[in-house]
């Protein structure tokens, strides 16, 4: 590749000022606070989630820490349900909050400028409150426009709960099911592929089911409980669960991938960490990257204080967060034990997560684990090249990251001399 006068001089100069000074760890571990963090924003920037105390919606980034956004269900109706998830770019969040006269739960958007927006009322012809509540939010697409999860349909046939999905033009669309109950649990970037599962209309257990432009597809009719939970931006990569052949007394739920191939979609077994039995143990997906090469997830492995999140990819397999974690040097604090990753960016730059404190009061605490998808890129644009030198000479000389830099990129694992060398080559394509 060629580059400018002034990004070589970048370079040199740096190499030439270079001490012996060790490199650190391409990935970090920092506990962000109480609550449990459900999605991340495409970049990393942004994380939402529930707090510990009332289950209210909140978001945080960097700069301001947890901030908790209001209208709550807990403190005005005893009850929460469904889970925070936020746009591509941070600006718009879906959750499960209070009714405009804060007398009932329903599916809200919020927006950065804006705030708070329910979804119901207006109620569906079929909808109806049950146990206080409209309905609940379990995901946003990414550009912000698409809510899904579940409306409620008292005393009405073919089930009490009907997957939705909800945009400002249109309201909330029923997306149906095959006489039972179901939930939106994911939708893709444009909000054209949605996620989630319906009952098995015999003997109502979940089945992992995907909507194209609302076209209704069950991914598997599976022998037990299984979901699908997130699908990638493109709507051609889904995560969730399923059940394998073959089935005996001894089988559990375990994580999968369905990629649509052009005819069909075809489903990859994951499976699950060593040690999950039946009955109680399961793996189930909870995040992909965009290009499906990382996935995150639950793994429980008999009762639900004992289990911890896992991490997938090909070359890999499937592997504990905690292994993860030790295998690239880093230590979690003693007093602390985790118990799930439930979201990764789209570049696979940061995770998030879920935890608890092993001493009282026990308190639950969110985690974000960054790591660097590509040596080099430390603009994350997936590419080595020019545009990543002034932002590796800023790690290099400790100042502060822009806005969408990963310093962990710059990081080769030797001196800084060899850092830089190492960054050069790959500039260099060699």
């Amino acid at each position: 590749m060629k580059l400018s006068t002034s990004s070589l001089i970048a370079v040199g100069s740096l190499m030439i000022a270079a001490a012996s000074t060790s490199a650190n760890a391409q990935v970090t571990f920092e506990i962000i606070g109480a609550g449990g963090a459900t999605d991340i924003s495409s970049d990393g920037t942004v994380i939402v989630g529930n707090t510990n105390d009332v289950y209210e919606t909140f978001y945080w980034t960097a700069e301001t820490g947890i901030l908790p956004l209001g209208r709550a269900t807990v403190p005005a109706i005893g009850v929460g349900a469904g889970v925070p998830e936020v746009s591509s770019d941070g600006t718009r969040i879906s959750a499960t909050i209070l009714t405009d006269d804060g007398m009932y739960a329903t599916q809200g958007v919020w927006d950065i400028n804006t705030g708070w927006q329910q979804c119901i009322p207006p109620v569906p012809p079929d909808g109806g409150l049950l146990d206080n509540s409209y309905g609940s939010s379990w995901g946003i697409s990414g550009d912000g426009t698409t809510v899904v999860g579940l409306y409620w349909r008292p005393g009405q046939p073919g089930g009490s709960a009907h997957p939705s999905q909800w945009t400002q033009s249109g309201g909330l669309v029923d997306l149906g099911t095959q006489g039972g109950s179901g939930r939106a649990n994911g939708v893709s970037f444009d909000g054209s592929v949605i996620v989630g599962w319906i009952e098995n209309p015999n003997f109502g257990n979940w089945w992992p089911t995907v909507w194209v432009n609302g076209v209704r597809t069950v991914l598997k009719e599976t022998e037990g409980f299984a979901e699908a939970n997130a699908v990638s931006p493109d709507g051609a990569i889904v995560v969730g669960s399923s059940w394998f052949l073959p089935i005996g007394p001894f089988s559990v739920e375990e994580a999968a991938i369905w990629r649509w191939n052009g005819t069909e979609w075809a489903e990859q077994r994951i499976g699950k960490l060593p040690g999950t039995a039946s009955p109680f143990g399961i793996a189930v997906a909870n995040g992909v990257t965009a290009d499906g090469s990382m996935v995150v997830g639950y793994n429980r492995f008999s009762h639900p204080g004992n289990a911890t999140g896992f991490v997938w990819t090909e070359a890999g397999g499937l592997v504990d967060v905690a292994a993860y974690l030790a295998a690239n040097g880093v230590t979690i604090p003693a007093d602390f034990d985790i118990l799930n990753l439930s979201a990764i960016a789209d570049d696979g730059s940061v995770l998030v997560g879920n935890g608890q404190d092993l001493i009282e009061p026990y308190t639950a605490r969110s985690f974000r684990i960054d790591r660097c998808a590509l040596r080099g890129d430390v603009n994350k644009d997936a590419v080595v090249d020019g545009a990543d030198i002034a932002g590796f000479v800023r790690a290099k000389l400790g100042e502060p990251a822009l806005a969408g830099e990963n310093q962990l990129c710059a990081i080769y694992g030797g001196t800084l001399v060899d850092d830089v060398a190492a960054f050069t080559a790959d500039l260099l394509g060699n």
